[in-house]
Parts: C-alpha cells; sequence; structure tokens
C-alpha cells in the first residue's frame, strides 16, 4: 500500500454546505509524515516556504471556527460563576459539554452504587443523537443564561 493515496471529496460544511479543505493521502501509520508533505485538496499555498495556506474555491465558511472559540471561552467562564449552580444545571452543562467534546455515550452505564456516576451518565445519554455543533450551541446559550442568574 505504500504510495498509495485515498483521495476524498470535499467535505461540506454543515451549516452552509460549503466545501472544506480535506488532507489527501493521510496515513494513519505512524511516521508517515516523516519525509512527506500532506497534501490538501481545496488548499493552495503562497509563495515560499513556510506561506500560509489558503482556501481555494468557495472558501472556509468561519462558522464552526467561531462556535469552537465560543464554546472554549464559555467552558472557562463556568468554572468563574460567584456561586454553584443547581445539581440539575450542572447535568446540563455536563452533558452539554460531553456531547460537545465527546459525541454520543461510548461507555456502560456505572454501577448501583455510584449515584452521582449514574445521574452523570444518564444525563449524557439524553442527548444521545445530538450533533456536536447543536451540543455546543446549547452549551453557550446554558453558560450565559448561569451568568445572568449567578454573574462572573
Amino acid at each position: 500500500m505504500r504510495g498509495t493515496r485515498a483521495a476524498s471529496a470535499l467535505a461540506p460544511c454543515p451549516p452552509c454546505a460549503r466545501p472544506q479543505p480535506t488532507l489527501i493521502g493521510a496515513r494513519r501509520t505512524r511516521g508517515a509524515a516523516i519525509g512527506r508533505r500532506p497534501v490538501w485538496r481545496g488548499v493552495r499555498r503562497t509563495r515560499g516556504r513556510g506561506g500560509e495556506a489558503e482556501a481555494v474555491g468557495p472558501g472556509l465558511c468561519g462558522f464552526i471556527a467561531m462556535t469552537e472559540a465560543a464554546f472554549q471561552k464559555a467552558a472557562e467562564e463556568v468554572k468563574q460563576l460567584k456561586s454553584q449552580p443547581t445539581d440539575q444545571e450542572m447535568l446540563d452543562i455536563y452533558s452539554h459539554y460531553k456531547q460537545a467534546t465527546v459525541g454520543d455515550v461510548n461507555t456502560e452505564r456505572p454501577g448501583m452504587l455510584d449515584f452521582k456516576g449514574k445521574a452523570k451518565w444518564d444525563a449524557w445519554s439524553a442527548l444521545k443523537g445530538m450533533s456536536k455543533e447543536d451540543a455546543m450551541k446549547a452549551y453557550i446559550a446554558k453558560v450565559e443564561e448561569l451568568k445572568g442568574k449567578y454573574g462572573i
């Protein structure tokens, strides 16, 4: 399989359906990038070594990058609330954070004596099937609500 490239079509950006650049020929073996430059479809490098890459064609959608930046900011702000939110609010925050970062539940339900773990698992499991972008938006909205309620 050495020297083969697996070309894939441009993956559409979910919010705006514009194509995003994708890496071609990336192998998942250890040391695959040594001595080889990655080949990007939909991206053109500017002149000179180490030049910045720019999108070719319709361009990149900044929506996901903005959502991720706002998500990271909200994750830091929730730690700075003046008082502790209620248990149900904390479960909502936890479940949306896990759904946004990990995706659907990928672990077994905790044992019967782990009440806190079961409550967290159940809250996360209730969001099964929600997309990561929707979970990020819900998390950001919940943090904004808590900031208004408890202050920062």
